[in-house]
């Protein structure tokens, strides 16, 4: 326990420090960075700390609410898709109202008590889902949770959402359910919510970690799920009790397919959650079509089961996978890691990462599928120094736009990871390939640095702009009032958050179209044009044949947005490296470093190049051809052709790019030089504000021949 000086809440302020490090990772060599004396810095220029400094932030943590016993996992709550159970039952809906239990920018933490609710059965740990409003601890002070929550006289700040008690058992809804006596929280531990098309999931270890544990989902109104589709589940799926006993034939094709689609099976892969569910994330619809929701979970024993919220469990990997550390107690730190926190990356492959709090690493399971279950097809781990007993991990940007995938326990296209560390109480942002890209230590106001065994779980917000993060102990200032839940910002490797004219028909010229080939694979360099900010040092490099489609994520194009969490709607961001986040910069004009992702980003939709062969002919189809199109075809949709003003200022269909939004082939090429290069030509010198690079035109001209000749190999398909 520590005490101290009662203190007022502070802003989050960021501060900068380099450090001496090395990466070892499971997918990179091991390499040394340089030494620097400890700076400090606050949000200094993105540019400031690229290179082969690791940056180490100092950050001023926001005490939120304290009295939070036995604090465990937090998240929050994120906003559901119209389309999904909860906005499409209006008593739902209410609850998601501001105000209200699942609104959306409030933050759910687990917590060891029943804040005065009955327990239902003493045999088993009490425990809770406490809904805070963060919102209110920073105009009010910091929050001091009441023990008894059941009449605490309307408090909005914070709620019980659901408990060990007797409302919340499964029987309610699932009287008949092989897991009735069960309720939604008992010794809960981790949160993953289905914001796509489904509902709050808990991980819970009712019988502590050598006993059963158990994944519930919960209805806004806190109990376990009700019109449940597995009836031997209902909404608490727990030890052995709840595995998978059919399995579908094949992928059904309608409603009577879907029905007389199972047979009698066991388990398609064996595996159960006979220790306590420490971890849990979405892993979107099942692979069978069935459209029902599947989730992963960790259990003590190091192994990992997958979920369907129909037929049951099955396993993924087997015990030992990861590690809690059970017996290796090392620094002070306790056997029970509290958490053991899980990612789930789905694009454009599927991997989980998982958290080794007693191995000192990440475990990444890639995924694949035998179209009605998941597999692993491979196993590998990331491992660096700085890892001191990582016990969660969280996306740097959460997926809260897609409609299947959307859950803060799922990465955002090419999003980065945070990894929290309870030995040290340090966080890490790690690249999804095992860079270490930044660390950072928390100041709590009073305190100083948060010190070992203090931290326990961490989430980022839908805004990526906060990290809320639970402590173990007391805070400064209030004594007794053991746990809290904490705000600081975001941060990364370069700061912290804060707050047409007719062209069908054109002949190709065989030299020009000869310049264009060598234009396509020649290497700029910053001399050449290159920069300041792109993805590519050459056309070839994302397009390889040449005119071919790279399957290399790196060259992936990254359109970001900003979308409000609680509305749902998209807003633009004013950035240079925005609404295409280009990956790499130039430093002083000269050297190539990463460019900053804007901080306001919370939607990342990654953009596969694609195959240039026979793209030119699209430049051929006469704006009445495609207009013609733009009729209902018999079911009552239709399209719109999309008109624009291409780089001469005529009015045309557009063709290419986001949305049509282009208008001729030149145009897309200047383009793509201009997004993907940073090459600037006068076609689109007008709206990007730069001085063209002499000659660019002229280049733009040749690429453009040439992919108007650009034909498939010989014997390759289309």
């Amino acid at each position: 326990m520590r005490t101290g000086r009662a203190v007022a809440p502070t802003d989050s302020v960021g501060t900068y420090q380099a450090r001496r490090c090395f990466v070892l990772s499971g997918f990179s060599s091991r390499r040394t960075l340089s030494k620097a004396a400890a700076i400090f810095f606050s949000l200094l220029p993105t540019w400031a700390f690229a290179g082969d400094q690791t940056p180490n932030w100092r950050l001023n943590a926001r005490i939120v609410a304290v009295g939070l016993p036995d604090v465990a996992g937090v998240r929050e709550v994120g906003r559901f898709h119209v389309g999904g159970p909860i906005p499409g039952n209006p008593e739902f809906l209410m609850a998601t109202r501001e105000g209200r239990v699942l609104d959306p920018l409030r933050v759910l933490v687990a917590v060891g008590s029943n804040f005065g609710a009955p327990a239902d059965d003493p045999a088993l740990e009490v425990g809770a889902i406490l809904s805070i409003d963060p919102r209110a601890g920073k105009s009010g002070g910091t929050i001091i949770v009441p023990q008894d929550l059941t009449g605490n006289g309307g408090d909005a700040r914070v709620q019980l959402y659901t408990a060990q008690s007797e409302r919340f058992l499964n029987r309610r809804y699932n009287a008949r359910a092989r897991t009735a006596r069960l309720a939604a929280a008992s010794g809960p531990r981790y949160i993953s919510i289905n914001n796509a098309f489904g509902r709050p999931w808990i991980a819970n270890a009712p019988n502590g970690l050598a006993g059963e544990g158990s994944v519930t989902v919960i209805d806004p109104d806190g109990a376990p799920l009700a019109n449940a589709p597995s009836r031997e589940a209902g909404g608490v799926f727990a030890g052995r009790h709840t595995d998978r006993e059919q399995a579908p034939k094949a992928q059904p094709s309608g409603w009577l397919s879907k029905l007389l689609n199972y047979q009698a099976s066991g388990q398609l892969t064996s595996g159960g959650m006979q220790t306590g569910a420490l971890g849990t994330a979405f892993l979107g619809p099942s692979p069978d079509g069935s459209g029902f929701a599947v989730f992963a979970a960790v259990t003590a024993d190091g192994g990992v089961v997958q979920i369907h919220v129909q037929d049951g469990v099955d396993g993924l990997a087997g015990p030992g996978t990861v590690s809690t550390g059970q017996g290796t107690v090392s620094k002070g730190i306790g056997d029970d890691p509290g958490v053991i926190g899980v990612a789930f990356k789905w694009n454009p492959d599927r991997a989980l990462y998982i958290v080794d709090p007693g191995r000192d690493r990440l475990v990444l399971l890639e995924l694949e599928d035998d179209r009605r279950h998941f597999t692993v097809a491979r196993t590998r781990t990331i491992s660096l120094p700085q890892f001191d007993r990582p016990v969660d991990v969280a996306a740097a940007i959460p997926e809260i736009a897609n409609p299947q995938f959307s859950s803060h326990t799922t990465l955002a296209g090419g999003s980065d990871l945070f990894v929290a560390n309870r030995g040290d109480g340090s966080l890490l942002r790690l690249s999804q390939d095992g860079r270490l890209l930044a660390r950072a230590t928390i100041e709590i106001p009073g305190l100083g640095r948060l010190g070992p065994d203090r931290l326990r779980a961490i989430a980022t917000s839908a805004d990526a702009q906060r990290i809320w993060i639970t402590i173990g102990g007391e805070a400064p200032g209030f004594p007794g009032r053991e746990g809290a839940l904490i705000e600081i910002p975001t941060f990364g490797e370069h700061g912290t958050a804060t707050t047409t004219q007719e062209t069908q028909g054109i002949p190709a010229d065989a030299d020009l179209v000869a310049r264009g080939k060598q234009v396509f694979q020649t290497d700029f360099t910053p001399q050449t044009g290159l920069g300041p900010l792109f993805n590519a040092a050459s056309c070839v490099a994302c397009h390889p044949g040449p005119g071919g489609a790279s399957i290399d994520e790196n060259h992936f194009a990254r359109r970001i947005t900003h979308m409000d969490p609680g509305s749902g709607r998209t807003l633009p961001i004013d950035h240079p490296n925005s609404p295409v986040a280009r990956r790499h910069a130039l430093r002083d004009g000269v050297a190539i470093a990463s460019a900053a992702m804007p901080g306001q980003a919370n939607v990342v939709s990654l953009r596969m190049p694609l195959a240039l062969y026979g793209i030119a002919g699209i430049d051929e189809i006469p704006d009445s051809v495609i207009e013609a199109q733009a009729i209902s075809k018999g079911d009552g949709i239709k399209g719109r052709a999309h008109h624009v003003v291409d780089a001469q200022g005529a009015s045309r269909v557009g063709r290419y790019g986001w949305k049509a939004d282009i208008a001729t082939l030149e145009d897309m090429v200047a383009n793509a030089f201009a997004n993907e290069l940073g090459i600037t030509s006068a076609t689109v010198s007008r709206e990007a504000g730069a001085q063209p690079i002499e000659q660019s035109s002229a280049q733009i001209e040749a690429v453009a021949s040439y992919l108007r000749a650009l034909r498939l190999p010989d014997g390759a398909k289309p």
